[in-house]
């Protein structure tokens, strides 16, 4: 592979416009060049490249043959570099456009009504929802195959990498059917004395509740363990397992599966619903678009 000659850009600009122009007179003012440096930088062109480049014909400057030839690459070249340093167009949501998120099967049903509204508005806008494999998947944010991560947190993160905004707060229940065979309310001892149903996004082992738990020196027997917030509780009519879940969407489904609800007898921290975004896209104009639009419909939603 040949090595690219050392150029000055602003030679090649200069050669650009004198090749549209036919006019040292005319590409000095479109350079804002006087005609004397301009002539000068033609100079130094011919002297670098090794060709008159321009003839003078009826006082036109007239391409050489050379000159044709560097011109069907040169000026595209140039056009590619003048767009690629442009500030990015404006993010327009009336054409057609996608959205690539990554949620679970919760963060998912929570953006629903925000999600519909967006969709009812913006004809041409697209959103795909992709499973979240990891709990935030930095890597893909990074190299654009996902535009935002919805996700879920039981603290306040910091990572170089990402950006994001905290969406809302909730606590956890402890759900059981009506038919179950504890009565009263539940304590740690029989809390533990029954066996539990662990939601478990990313195929864990433990989950938040078995780390309060640990912390009392106390282990709860997990007898279904499944990725999915929205199918568990269907788990629980007649059977005596427990489940805790984020109270949102108990709350939700308690009365057509008939549960009974309560505060989880141990102190469980509550978990944080999030946007993520990577960093290097910090003034992406889809990514600012769509961030101002979750922020609005909550404002009004407020």
């Amino acid at each position: 592979m040949s090595k690219l000659p050392n150029l000055d850009l602003n030679l090649l600009k200069l050669f650009a416009a004198l090749y549209e122009n036919s006019s040292v007179t005319q590409t000095a003012e479109q350079l804002n060049l006087s005609q004397s440096a301009c002539s000068h930088a033609l100079t130094r062109l011919r002297e670098r490249l090794g060709d008159e480049l321009f003839v003078r014909v009826n006082n036109r400057m007239l391409a050489t043959a050379h000159a044709h030839r560097l011109a069907q690459t040169v000026l595209p070249a140039l056009q590619m570099l003048e767009r690629g340093l442009q500030e990015a167009r404006p993010f327009d949501p009336s054409e057609p456009q996608t959205l690539t998120i990554a949620t679970t099967d919760y963060t998912a049903w929570c953006l629903r009504p925000f999600i519909s509204q967006l969709i009812g508005k913006y004809k041409n806008l697209h959103v795909r929802f992709v499973q979240l494999e990891e709990r935030i998947a930095e890597q893909a944010l990074e190299d654009g195959s996902l535009d935002l991560v919805c996700g879920f947190a039981h603290q306040q993160e910091f990572s170089e990498g990402l950006m994001q905004l905290n969406w809302f707060e909730d606590a956890y229940v402890t759900a059981r059917c009506q038919s179950h065979p504890c009565r009263q309310e539940l304590t740690l001892s029989t809390f533990v004395a029954y066996s539990h149903i662990l939601i478990a996004p990313w195929n864990e082992r433990r989950g938040v509740v078995d780390k309060a738990l640990a912390k009392l020196k106390k282990v709860r027997t997990i007898a279904v363990a499944t990725p999915h917030v929205l199918v568990a509780p269907t788990l629980l009519p007649q059977s005596n397992m427990l489940l805790t879940m984020p109270r949102h969407y108990a709350l939700q489904v308690c009365d057509r599966l008939n549960l009974q609800l309560q505060p989880p007898p141990l102190s469980v921290p509550n978990y944080q619903l999030k946007l993520y975004w990577h960093r290097t896209r910090k003034n992406d104009p889809k990514i600012g678009w769509f961030v101002a639009q979750f922020r609005d419909f909550h404002q009004l939603d407020d």
